[in-house]
């Protein structure tokens, strides 16, 4: 019964539907939500088992069980996935992407929790402004948390601000306003400064003096690859050897984001495994899909930073996620406008490309492909930013956890369209790509948020209020 009524609700409220006060406005009639017929990613395999939902939380999974249905039939049931960097702009730069339509976009990649990066205008270094950001951020219908900025004259409040972010985030190169140091002296200070407050540190790993130097000797040039010579390997391989000394002597838990080379993963696994270290990393769906000479393709459309690499970079990569080096993979989510990306001056261009939506078809494609399995999936989009982060309840499915959960079709076959792209800068880098696994489904906190092209209301919680 409670299949049939809720897709007559859902037809006659169309595009205005919240579909979840179907659940809360009458008790005695929905007393469980049940995921009907699904086979479901659970204990690291893949069983045929239906979830049950209580408010927030997995209370069954089991067979057979009974309550108001949601058919699942065919689906496979993962995680609710963590992208642990996105920049949802807003503040002065919501042309492009504000919380709304940023966490849409995330909801319909079957993205149930975002971390937020500091990159806005003006960014992320005061406590004041962190509390404004998390106003705004309220409008978002998925889960989130935010980093805060470290900057020459902050590092000695980061007390005041630990309880209320996820980390906080280091750029070793120059970036955004004052989120400036470049002094090694003071990149040493706030691994100091972190670990203090027991939270984690994610670092932007690139030698702002190599850059420097690699930029004058390609000055001149305006040619797409241009802005790949200008930052260069070395300038990545410099950052993360001083990023892993300095998480060395002071005990920091350190994170290194979006690494794009061999070098810097061997670098990575040897602190692993020699040292021990508490130390992690993510790379992007950017080396994992793009070299070189998609840069001299597309110019702009895929310029980032740091930028796109080698062949050889790009199958160290797939190689690293194989073997654990990298433990996380995120996006690294910048939308920018068409029309800035199709500036005159390349060299001013503004880099970054948007992809919260469009990791899991990735990566699902790629499951397909025999490329990646289903259990590195969960782990480097789920389980991995769930236990690196702390967020407990959160990251895999089981009895007692939150109801953060896709469901997804590994046999459907979709072309990237760029009129389906739901983020607001309304283009994708992967348009034209023929993708085989999509999101159908997608549940934040047991609220059903997306369902097969339509997007329902929801309140996303701040889990670091």
């Amino acid at each position: 019964m409670g299949t049939v009524l809720i897709n007559e609700c859902t037809r006659s409220m169309q595009k205005t539907v919240n579909i979840n006060n179907l659940y809360t406005s009458c008790p005695n009639i929905f007393s469980m939500k049940v995921l009907k017929d699904a086979t479901v990613f659970v204990d690291n395999v893949l069983k045929k088992r239906d979830i049950g939902i209580e408010g927030e939380k997995i209370v069954k999974i089991e067979k057979n069980l009974h309550g108001d249905e949601i058919d699942c039939t065919g689906l496979v049931i993962l995680p609710g996935a963590i992208d642990i960097h996105v920049h949802f702009r807003d503040f002065r730069e919501k042309r492009k992407e504000d919380w709304f339509s940023g966490s849409r976009a995330a909801a319909k990649g079957g993205v149930t929790t975002v971390f937020d990066m500091v990159n806005n205008d003006p960014p992320i270094t005061t406590y004041e402004r962190l509390m404004k950001k998390k106003r705004i951020a309220k409008k978002s219908v998925v889960n989130y948390g935010l980093y805060f900025g470290l900057g020459p004259g902050n590092l000695g409040d980061l007390n005041d601000v630990a309880p209320h972010v996820c980390g906080f985030k280091l750029h070793m190169c120059k970036t955004t306003g004052d989120l400036l140091l470049t002094d090694p002296v003071l990149q040493k200070k706030s691994f100091e400064a972190v670990k203090k407050t027991g939270k984690v540190i994610v670092v932007h790993a690139e030698d702002q003096k190599t850059l420097d130097m690699a930029e004058g000797i390609h000055k001149k040039r305006c040619d797409f690859l241009a802005h790949a010579d200008s930052r260069p390997r070395l300038a990545e391989s410099r950052a993360v050897a001083y990023a892993i000394a300095c998480a060395k002597e002071t005990g920091a838990k350190t994170h290194l984001t979006h690494i794009s080379t061999g070098l810097a993963l061997t670098q990575i696994r040897r602190a692993k495994q020699r040292d021990a270290m508490d130390i992690t990393c993510d790379t992007t769906l950017t080396y994992m899909f793009f070299t070189r000479d998609n840069l001299e393709e597309m110019g702009a459309f895929c310029k980032m930073n740091p930028p796109v690499r080698t062949k050889e970079d790009l199958v160290s990569v797939w190689e690293s996620i194989k073997y654990n080096i990298i433990d996380i993979i995120s996006t690294d989510h910048a939308p920018h406008t068409i029309k800035e990306k199709e500036g005159e001056d390349f060299k001013t261009v503004p880099a970054g490309i948007p992809g919260v939506e469009m990791r899991l078809p990735l990566l699902l494609d790629a499951v397909n492909k025999n490329m990646l399995t289903l259990e590195t999936l969960v782990k480097t989009c789920c389980t991995n930013p769930a236990r690196r982060f702390n967020l407990k309840g959160r990251g895999e499915i089981k009895e007692g956890n939150y109801a953060d959960l896709v469901a997804v079709n590994m046999d459907l076959r979709k072309d990237v369209k760029r009129e389906e792209q739901v983020t607001k800068c309304g283009w994708s880098p992967y348009e034209g790509m023929s993708l085989k696994g999509w999101p159908i489904k997608t549940f934040v906190n047991g609220n059903l948020v997306y369902n097969f092209g339509k997007l329902y209301h929801n309140q996303g919680k701040d889990l670091f209020e």
